[in-house]
């Protein structure tokens, strides 16, 4: 029994985590496609030990920045009043359930943020001192998205910071590591990851729009209103998209990444660009959870053929 009870937990714990729900692979993303455009751009080479360096602390950052949310939404109050659960909005109701104690989620998300800083430090030694900047925007948006005083999420900015953390700061990071250089080529791309992890967050707000206007917090859902929002979320999508063919034509990217475009064509739910027959499900817990999944799908597919016309590129030009 008593094994039972500390697996019961071990799963509370990885639920907590959302590893679940893979929400903290996505910072993965930036630092493969980061790795890729520095080899396409730069004749260096990648250094393995840093490259693994870099991916741990980019999921230990969000480790630390999805507890630190699930603590504060916790004692806000504010996961307890949202009406309308899905798996990807709302907290994980592990709180509320009493299955953890609070305090002990957010000393654990301080200790994720520790080991954070300790990897950059690490990587700083390895590289360069100036990649530090990166991973000190990288923690004060992290912890400051949801703890106070900071409370991004709060003032109607989460989202802006949700876009640089999924693309500029950890693609920004990954050149200062290996060139030692602030690229300009790495800003479209860069766009093309955050406007998406934009759209994946407006998303997930839309379920919480109730809960969130009763603790004030002014998110952009809120702010806009859930059809405003809707709208704005399209427009993030085309902007990312957009960013790809700006990148394409400018060659900071080899035409090949325009099958990032393939992406669009995959999800599972396509109403996710129908603001109209979006708003006719927002009632729906089934129909939300499959939006809010289909816009992480569009993220996920279209980054990952962006990095398999990296690697044709690759191969047509080095092994061909």
């Amino acid at each position: 029994m008593k094994y039972l009870q500390q697996e019961g937990q071990l799963v509370n714990w990885l639920k907590v985590m959302r590893v679940s729900q893979g929400f903290f692979f996505i910072s993965a993303m930036p630092v493969i496609l980061g790795s890729a455009m520095v080899l396409y751009h730069h004749d260096v080479k990648i250094s393995p030990l840093v490259f693994f360096l870099m991916v741990v602390g980019s999921l230990i950052y969000h480790l630390g920045a999805d507890m630190i949310n699930e603590y504060y939404d916790h004692v806000s109050g504010n996961d307890a009043l949202v009406d309308i659960k899905t798996p990807f909005s709302g907290g994980t109701g592990i709180l509320e359930e009493g299955l953890l104690k609070p305090r002990r989620v957010l000393y654990a998300s301080w200790i994720f943020f520790l080991i954070g800083v300790i990897i950059s430090f690490a990587i700083a030694e390895l590289t360069t001192e100036l990649i530090l900047i990166f991973s000190a925007c990288g923690l004060i948006s992290c912890w400051g998205y949801s703890a106070p005083p900071l409370k991004f999420c709060y003032r109607g900015i989460g989202e802006v910071v949700i876009f640089l953390n999924n693309g500029l700061f950890i693609i920004g990071a990954i050149f200062m590591a290996f060139t030692e250089t602030f690229d300009l080529r790495l800003i479209l791309p860069s766009c093309f990851l955050g406007f998406l992890g934009f759209a994946i967050i407006l998303m997930n707000e839309v379920p919480d729009y109730n809960a969130d206007k009763q603790v004030d917090k002014k998110n952009l859902v809120v702010r806009f209103g859930i059809k405003n929002a809707l709208v704005l979320h399209k427009i993030a999508i085309v902007l990312a998209f957009s960013a790809i063919i700006a990148a394409v034509a400018l060659q900071h990217l080899p035409w090949l990444c325009l099958m990032a475009f393939i992406g669009p064509f995959l999800v599972s739910d396509k109403k996710i660009f129908n603001t109209k027959k979006v708003l006719d499900d927002m009632q729906n817990p089934n129909a939300l959870t499959g939006l809010c999944k289909s816009t992480i799908e569009l993220k996920f597919k279209s980054w990952l053929f962006l990095m398999v016309g990296f690697g044709l590129d690759f191969a047509i030009v080095h092994l061909l």
